[in-house]
């Protein structure tokens, strides 16, 4: 059996945000065509704001969509929600956390709601008799603390925390979690992440997750959505050819972004660039020639107040050879160490004095 688990919607009304609910009817529609008739909302469905369901109802009761069952575990920013504020037959909502089965082939799935001040494993443990080693999946809203060190940039804190000693102790076979947006994948652990960025700080092409309920296997479907959101930081200095050096970086980070010709109209991107030029105009004009295609965030032109002017050759040799000797150091990626970007921006400023 396939399950669909997507989290952190935080829908509010079409007319405000319509992306959300495309990005959730994407979603759908995908589920339609494999016939996947349940879905797990691991959190944030709506947001805080919100008071009137309607729309989301409206759209559960949809003849498209009215034979697929919607599990919904509240999370932080909608802890209102309960069965009675949903009139939809096929919307459940667990205000208490539950396990849940769907078949007798099935692994049984533990759902936890969020709970201001609890962690996840005093509600685990209370389950603890009821669980099989590596035979059941948990789905809940908060943070993986000792594995996923990036908290929700929106949200300061830890919430409602799952930690190693949990997961070795109760030995899921499976946790999905909501509450961090970014998707992520550590060991057993995943975020499916928002199905549509809800500002910049929330780049790249969104997902959801399937589950295959017997083997507690994992997915990552594309969702087709409205915007896509990305945030770029460039260093530059000086070199031989800089309009070609800059065209270069920029190819290589657009390239990381994993989208084809007819995905470019949904690009919002912002631009910030620091070092050194010896032309700000001519660098300005090539950025505009680069991303050519996509749109800039806000209408925001690219960011170049952090670049200072100079055409000292010889300091462009040197800030050459370091940034090659940066590139080539096996440095690794830990938030104790400075990423490679940070490491060139003080050098140069070494180099070319602040």
């Amino acid at each position: 059996m396939k399950i669909a688990v997507t989290a952190d919607l935080h829908l509010t009304s079409r007319k405000d945000h319509p992306e959300r609910y495309h990005a959730l009817e994407n979603i759908l529609q995908q589920m339609v065509k494999d016939q996947i008739r349940v879905m797990i909302i691991a959190g944030d469905l709506f947001h805080e704001s919100s008071r009137n369901y309607s729309e989301y109802e409206n759209l559960c009761k949809d003849a498209n969509y009215k034979h697929i069952q919607f599990h919904i575990i509240p999370g932080n920013h909608d802890p209102r929600i309960n069965n009675k504020v949903i009139a939809a037959e096929n919307v459940t909502i667990y205000s208490e956390p539950e396990l849940k089965s769907f078949d007798l082939i099935s692994l049984p799935l533990l759902f936890l709601p969020y709970k201001k001040d609890k962690t996840m494993g005093e509600s685990i443990a209370a389950f603890a008799s009821e669980l099989s080693t590596d035979e059941w999946v948990l789905i809940g809203h908060g943070d993986w603390v000792e594995g996923m060190r990036e908290s929700n940039p929106l949200e300061p804190g830890v919430y409602m925390p799952l930690t190693r000693t949990d997961v070795e102790s109760f030995k899921p076979t499976r946790v999905v979690l909501g509450h961090i947006h970014k998707p992520m994948d550590r060991e057993r652990v995943h975020y499916p992440g928002s199905p549509c960025g809800l500002n910049i700080t929330e780049t790249g092409k969104r997902r959801f997750l399937i589950i295959d309920s017997e083997s507690g296997s994992v997915t990552p479907p594309a969702v087709d959505t409205d915007v896509i959101f990305f945030d770029e930081s460039i260093i530059i200095f000086p070199v031989e050819d800089e309009q070609a050096y800059l065209r270069d970086q920029v190819a290589l980070r657009m390239e990381k972004w994993g989208i084809d010709e007819s995905e470019k109209s949904k690009v919002r991107v912002r631009v910030k660039v620091s070092g050194y030029t010896s032309d700000k105009r001519e660098l300005m004009k090539t950025l505009e020639e680069c991303f050519e295609g996509v749109s800039f965030y806000q209408n925001e032109e690219p960011d170049i107040s952090d670049v200072s002017v100079s055409e000292d050759v010889e300091r462009a040799e040197i800030a050459q050879r370091v940034s090659n000797r940066i590139e080539e150091l096996d440095w690794p990626e830990s938030e104790e160490e400075p990423r490679k970007d940070q490491m060139l921006i003080e050098a140069l400023k070494v180099i070319y004095g602040n």
